[in-house]
Order: structure tokens, then sequence, then C-alpha cells
């Protein structure tokens, strides 16, 4: 699997064709990273490769100190069904503990 980053974006490419893709913009007002779209070309779902995305925008957080808002639906489930492993990050747990 490849995993490239571009400035706003990770990208998931197999023989150079880009299959899956998550987008993200910053908010700098709130130091967090808004996780606006996800997609992985339907021959390759259910191999886990969206969370692997998500997980980067994720990582990408924690490296630099800012939250994530899961806006995109795939992201806000994914925050919801795994709420231990995003807390750290995740806008609407950090809400929820002031």
């Amino acid at each position: 699997m490849a995993i490239t980053a571009k400035p706003g974006a990770f990208y998931y490419e197999k023989d150079g064709v880009q299959l899956g893709e998550v987008t993200y913009v910053e908010n700098q007002a709130e130091n967090s990273l808004v996780l606006n779209h996800t997609f992985v070309d339907p021959s390759l779902r259910g191999q886990n490769i969206a969370r692997q995305l998500v997980d980067e925008v994720v990582n990408k957080a924690r490296t630099e100190g800012k939250l994530v808002q899961p806006a995109c639906r795939y992201a806000a489930v994914l925050f919801r069904s795994f709420r231990d492993e995003y807390q750290d990050v995740d806008t609407t747990s950090q809400l929820n503990q002031k």
C-alpha cells in the first residue's frame, strides 16, 4: 500500500493510480484539522483503507498538537465507533470534557 501526503490530503495509490483519498482543511481558530471527505474505490472497500487514510490525518493532528473535526460521514461514524482510540484528538470529545 502506498499512502502519499499532499497539502490538505492523503492518497492511497496502487501502480500509480489513485484509488482512495482523505481530505482536510485547517481550522486555525480552533487549532484543528477538519476531516471533510473520505473516498475509497469500490473495488477496495472492506479492506480498512479508508480507516488507514483517516488515521494519517489523526497522526498528523497528534504530531502537530491539533484536534480533528470528523466532518465527513465516514469519519464521524469511525470516531463514534472507536471513541477510545480517537478521544484525545476528537473535537466533540474535547467539548464534552469542558
